[in-house]
């Protein structure tokens, strides 16, 4: 029986059949395979299934750096709710989106923080400002302001736009699902959690 991480990880970490000791060498060498595989099974839940960082022709990343980024207007998250781009924005697709934010983040205001910090009131309010949670230094020092633009450059490729971020996602690639995701979070973290 040779371990291979080929194939699903159910695939890859089952073992059945009667144990003699070839095989419980071969499920020792599949059981460190395994400890290896499932976390990045379970990091892989943060992005959806076809989702891969934005990047240019040359696969270098599309997102601007957050030290030089213009987060344009800062406004009240219903302002940014009215502005076209939002307001046509696909809810529903924003929603099932959003899931994977919910594997690290809660999102109203007044709800814990999880492996991220709470989302709710983010927007309009300096990155990393969130008391109770400890941020990384390179968030804590991005000088951001979190707003739409914001986001979306944040959404398109996070360890790209801040170097030496602790969040671990690889990014949304379609603008699309940004503006969806954006015009989600920007009507679900105002509202307080029943």
């Amino acid at each position: 029986m040779k371990s291979t991480l080929q194939g699903t990880p159910a695939k890859a970490c089952a073992v059945t059949g009667p144990q003699t000791l070839a095989n419980q060498s071969a499920t020792f060498q599949m059981s460190r395979a395994c400890f290896f595989a499932v976390p990045l099974v379970a990091l892989a839940a943060c992005a959806p299934p076809g989702s891969a960082p934005a990047t240019t022709g040359g696969g270098a990343p599309a997102a601007p750096s957050a030290q030089t980024f213009d987060v344009g207007p800062i406004r009240p998250a219903q302002a940014y709710l009215e502005e076209p781009e939002y307001a046509s924005a696909d809810i529903e697709r924003g929603e099932q989106l959003s899931l994977a934010c919910l594997a690290c983040h809660t999102l109203r205001p007044g709800e814990d923080h999880l492996l991220g910090p709470n989302l709710g009131g983010i927007f309009a309010t300096p990155a990393a400002a969130k008391t109770g949670f400890q941020y990384s230094a390179a968030l804590a020092d991005s000088g951001l302001t979190w707003t739409p633009p914001a986001f979306d450059a944040w959404l398109a490729a996070p360890a790209s736009f801040v170097p030496g971020t602790s969040m671990v996602f690889a990014g949304y690639s379609a603008a699309s699902d940004r503006r969806a995701l954006i015009a989600y979070l920007l009507g679900v973290t105002e509202q307080r959690a029943p």
